[in-house]
């Protein structure tokens, strides 16, 4: 199998998927992919997973759906529903045979990294990500300098992820920020958020 083409025809299926569901990048939430799941007949869960288990699809005699760890932040949480979903598109009869467990890089690697590919690219596509990084005209990053990004980014996404995009996008090297502290770092530029405070005080 060609890796690339492969996961380029996941990214082809990705912006299907967006336009077929009528998906605005700025307004791309958890309710949104809700209603999505709701239009595919996919039951969603919220399970007590294990800490490395973020999400699982599950599919048997046509019954789908997906187990979800409930604590995890609103950003992880919207990534793990949306890799769930390349796998209800793509991975059906994988899952039915018990031949794949999500979340196992060692025995899926590819069916777990496209899913990546294409949860990426439905959440914010990569074109026009580029063209949003480009109308800013930032020439070297900083750390700083995502944190700015994060903070004004349309698109609902972790430190991470946009770490992997500016990656892909040869704007930074590869774990070039793996030792910032993005949280603690957003802190000390914007200040405290206000639920910690309150947290703080009680």
């Amino acid at each position: 199998m060609d890796r690339n083409a492969h996961y380029e025809e996941l990214k082809e299926l990705a912006r299907n998927m967006r336009e077929r569901h009528d998906v605005q990048t700025a307004r791309l939430g958890l309710r949104e992919v809700r209603q999505i799941y709701k239009a595919e007949k996919v039951d969603i869960h919220y399970w007590p997973l294990p800490p490395k288990i973020k999400a699982i699809y599950m599919c048997d005699d046509g019954y789908c759906s997906v187990a979800v760890q409930k604590k995890l932040p609103d950003e992880p949480k919207l990534f793990a529903l949306v890799h769930e979903l390349k796998h209800h598109y793509m991975d059906q009869e994988v899952v039915m045979d018990g031949g794949m467990y999500c979340g196992d890089y060692n025995q899926n690697e590819i069916i777990e990294i496209g899913a990546e590919v294409f949860a990426a690219e439905f959440i914010y596509p990569e074109e026009e990500f580029a063209a949003d990084i480009a109308l800013l005209g930032i020439g070297t990053w900083t750390p700083e300098d995502v944190v700015h990004l994060k903070r004004g980014c349309k698109a609902k996404v972790s430190y991470m992820y946009l770490q992997k995009r500016l990656e892909r996008l040869g704007l930074i090297e590869r774990g070039q920020f793996a030792k910032v502290k993005f949280k603690k770092l957003e802190e000390q530029l914007y200040g405290v958020p206000f639920y910690k405070r309150k947290h703080q005080r009680h």
